[in-house]
């Protein structure tokens, strides 16, 4: 009898991605190559501003004051890094369980926008109800759209990477679209949305940050506590370790993975109406700003747990409200913070490789 070999079955990459996402062999590796890649991606940025003629201790410390020294930088810092937590969260559950999206950015505007349609142009509802409401759709939102990839990865075998990843462009036009056409403010001679209006998050008391970050911190510790104390969560580990163990088992893959998929959407649903109703009031063609890919860097250098998530995004939104504030003070290119963030990347592979080196591992 001829066999044929399930998609869902194919055992996990052993290359580059899949020694990263293996982690280290030691825990201290674990902590040092995240902090390291860190560390020497500011060295080089460091270099190149000097090269710019800027000095380089003079500017970082202009970055530091620009998140810990001015009354706003730690409350812009907690407003940018809570979309990038809950994308981060759900790209780190999808990586775990070696499903490879790269959908988060797709995910990410389609839960926003179909969150706005329900909040502006949908039933007439009270407050409370429209928000809470809003983002449910947006969850549901997010999560459909990713399961769009599962589903085709199960029906046809197509690539989780490609799909997800053209799905972007297709939020994209849809975007484009809706901001002219299908939700655009009949008062606006620009595209764009209707407000929220009573749609919109209100602030934590005393703080200046909307309940968005809260929301986005409660989410670490229950994501942690969802995968190491439920079986949703086994079956996440057992299916990024070894899919074919999950195969023999009552439970099957391809659903597995369909949850994962879907989760890691309603995280980026989520975290679309949450920068919605917390800081934008409204959609434009501009709100595509690229968080779906900087999840990415979160979660890895987050080494995919939740916790590690959490501190990467607060690390990456500071730099970049550092960087805005250091901007104005020195002739620094706009362009650092995503050089920076390239080089971590950059570093933080090499220094993964490095750590998996056959003489560096303990006998």
């Amino acid at each position: 009898m001829t066999m044929t070999r399930d998609p869902a079955t194919v055992p996990a990459p052993d290359g580059v991605l899949g020694r990263v996402l293996r982690g280290p062999d030691s825990r201290a590796a674990s902590v040092a190559v995240p902090v390291g890649a860190v560390l020497a991606a500011l060295v080089v940025g460091g270099v190149l501003m000097a090269v710019e003629g800027v000095a380089p201790l003079s500017a970082y410390g202009e970055v530091v004051l620009g998140v810990f020294g001015r009354t706003r930088g730690l409350i812009d810092t907690a407003v940018m890094a809570t979309p990038l937590i809950l994308l981060g969260l759900g790209v780190a559950v999808a990586y775990r369980a070696r499903v490879f999206t790269i959908g988060a950015e797709g995910q990410y505007i389609a839960g926003a926008l179909a969150g706005t349609a329900w909040a502006t142009v949908g039933p007439p509802l009270p407050g409370l109800l429209l928000l809470v409401s809003g983002l449910a759709v947006a969850v549901l939102t997010g999560a459909a759209w990713s399961g769009v990839a599962a589903w085709m990865l199960a029906r046809f075998g197509a690539s989780v990477v490609i799909t997800s990843l053209l799905l972007n462009y297709v939020a994209a036009a849809a975007l484009a679209w809706a901001v002219r056409v299908g939700i655009r403010d009949p008062g606006s001679f620009t595209p764009q949305s209707r407000p929220l209006g009573a749609a919109a998050l209100p602030d934590i008391p005393g703080t200046g940050v909307h309940l968005g970050f809260l929301v986005a911190l409660l989410a670490v510790p229950a994501l942690a506590a969802v995968l190491r104390r439920t079986r949703f969560g086994f079956r996440v580990e057992v299916l990024g370790a070894h899919p074919e163990v999950l195969a023999a088992t009552e439970a099957r893959p391809a659903r597995t993975r369909l949850a994962v998929l879907a989760l890691a959407g309603a995280f980026a649903g989520l975290a679309g109406f949450v920068e919605v109703a917390g800081v934008t009031e409204r959609m434009t063609p501009a709100f595509a700003t690229g968080y779906g890919f900087t999840a990415i860097i979160v979660a890895l250098l987050g080494r995919l747990r939740p916790v590690g998530v959490l501190v990467a995004a607060l690390l990456l939104a500071g730099l970049t409200v550092g960087f805005d504030e250091a901007e104005r003070v020195f002739i620094i290119p706009s362009t650092t913070v995503g050089v920076i963030q390239a080089l971590i990347v950059v570093f933080f592979v090499a220094g993964d490789a490095l750590s998996r080196r056959p003489g560096r591992r303990r006998r």
